[in-house]
C-alpha cells in the first residue's frame, strides 16, 4: 500500500470508529459534557488507528497497548470530568438529534476515504495483475517445453516455475555444426530472476549462431551478465555441445551435476567440471571436459528445485533418491522418465524452487 493511500486507509478508520465515542452520550441521555463528548469521540476513533499501527509495525506490544486502552478506560473520569446529569425534554431531544446526525456524518466520510483506498489500490493490483500476466506469458515464450530430434540425439526438457515468472532456463540450439543444450539457474526468484534469465537466453543464442564453443560460450555469459545484475546475483550452469565429431563437451559452472547412463553397463556416473558460478566474478576461466556418448545412453541435467524438495519429516528428496530413479527408468521413452521424476518430486513435497530438466539421449 502506497503512503498516501495508507493515510486514506488510518483516516476512514478513525472516522468509521469515531462514532462508537458519540454513542455513549446516547447511553447515558446526553450526560456527557462537550469536552467529555469530543475526548470519547477522538479516543475511539485514535484508539482505533494506534490498534492498526501496533498490529501492522510493532505486534509484540499489542498487550501493552490492550493495557493502557484499559487503563484509560478506567481513569477517563480524571481526565476529561465526571459525567453531567441526564437530560430531559426538549434539551435531550436535541443533544440525541445532534449525537445521530454527528456519528451518521463521521460514517459517511468514513465509508467515503476508505472507498478511495479500495479504488487507488485495486487500481494498482489489477495494473501489477497485467503485468504479471505478461511476464508469465513472456516466460512461456522463452522457456517452452523441449521434444525434439537432432541427428541420432533426442531431448526432451521442461522448467516449471515455483511463483509466477521463474529465473530457469532450458535450451537447445542447433548450429551448422550440431547443437548446444543446456540449463541455468539464476539465484533468486520472480521478476528480477526472469529478467536476467531472457538476457542470458538472448546471450547464449546469439552466441551460438557464431559458432562459439562452450568455454567462450561462458565466458561471453560471464562478462555480459555480471555488468547486468545486482551484485548478489548469478547463474548456475550445466551444458553440453556437440559439433559433429565423435565426443561432445560439456561444462558444469555451480550447478548439479549431470548424470550420464551408460547403456553398454547399466552404470550411472556424474559429471562434472567444479568451479564457481556465472557472473560471480568479473573475470573467470571456465573449464570444459570431453564426453563419449555411446547409442542408447542417456544425459541428465536438472537444477536444484528437483532434489532441494523436503516432506513433513523435513527430510529431502536428495541427489541420491534422483539418481536412483533415473537408474530405474534409464531405458523408459523420455517422456516417460519425464513424467516419473517430476510425479516422484511432488508426491515427496511441495514445491520450493523452479524445478528444470533436461533428457538426452544418443541414438544409433
Amino acid at each position: 500500500m502506497s503512503r498516501r493511500s495508507y493515510a486514506l486507509f488510518l483516516a476512514g478508520v478513525f472516522f468509521t470508529f469515531l462514532p462508537a465515542g458519540i454513542m455513549t452520550d446516547i447511553a447515558r441521555l446526553g450526560a456527557n459534557g462537550p469536552l467529555r463528548l469530543v475526548a470519547n469521540g477522538l479516543f475511539a476513533g485514535g484508539i482505533a488507528v494506534i490498534y492498526i499501527i501496533v498490529v501492522r509495525h510493532w505486534s509484540p506490544l499489542l498487550p501493552v497497548l490492550v493495557a493502557l486502552h484499559i487503563l484509560s478506560a478506567i481513569e477517563v473520569d480524571r481526565i476529561v470530568g465526571p459525567l453531567g446529569p441526564p437530560l430531559a425534554g426538549a434539551a435531550l431531544k436535541a443533544r440525541l438529534v445532534m449525537d445521530v446526525n454527528s456519528a451518521t456524518c463521521a460514517i459517511v466520510l468514513g465509508f467515503v476515504l476508505l472507498s478511495q483506498v479500495v479504488r487507488r489500490e485495486g487500481a494498482r493490483f489489477f495494473r501489477l495483475t497485467t503485468e504479471i500476466e505478461l511476464a508469465q506469458e513472456i516466460h512461456r515464450q522463452l522457456v517452452p517445453r523441449i521434444a525434439r530430434m537432432i541427428g541420432r540425439f533426442e531431448f526432451r526438457g521442461v522448467s516449471l516455475p515455483s511463483g509466477e515468472v521463474g529465473g530457469d532456463l532450458v535450451d537447445v540450439v542447433e548450429t551448422p555444426a550440431g547443437w548446444t543444450s543446456f540449463v541455468a539457474d539464476v539465484s533468486g526468484h520472480g521478476v528480477a530472476a526472469g529478467l536476467l534469465m531472457g538476457m542470458l537466453k538472448s546471450t547464449t543464442r546469439t552466441q551460438l549462431r557464431t559458432g562459439e564453443g562452450l568455454q567462450g560460450l561462458l565466458k561471453t555469459m560471464n562478462s555480459v551478465l555480471f555488468d547486468l545484475k545486482s551484485p548478489t546475483m548469478f547463474a548456475t550452469f550445466a551444458g553440453v555441445q556437440h559439433d559433429g565429431g565423435p565426443t561432445l563437451q560439456f561444462a558444469v559452472a555451480g550447478n548439479q551435476p549431470i548424470l550420464h547412463y551408460r547403456s553398454a553397463t547399466a552404470a550411472l556416473c556424474e559429471l562434472t567440471t567444479p568451479q564457481v558460478p556465472v557472473a560471480m566474478f568479473s573475470e573467470y576461466t571456465f573449464a570444459v571436459a570431453d564426453l563419449t556418448c555411446e547409442p542408447g545412453d542417456l544425459l541428465v541435467i536438472l537444477t536444484d528445485g528437483l532434489t532441494e524438495v523436503f516432506d513433513r519429516a523435513d527430510q529431502e528428496f536428495g541427489l541420491d533418491r534422483l539418481k536412483n530413479l533415473i537408474q530405474q527408468n534409464a531405458t523408459a521413452p523420455l517422456e516417460t522418465i519425464e513424467e516419473r521424476v517430476f510425479s516422484a518430486v511432488r508426491a515427496h513435497g511441495s514445491q520450493l524452487d523452479d524445478q528444470t530438466l533436461l533428457l538426452i539421449r544418443a541414438g544409433a
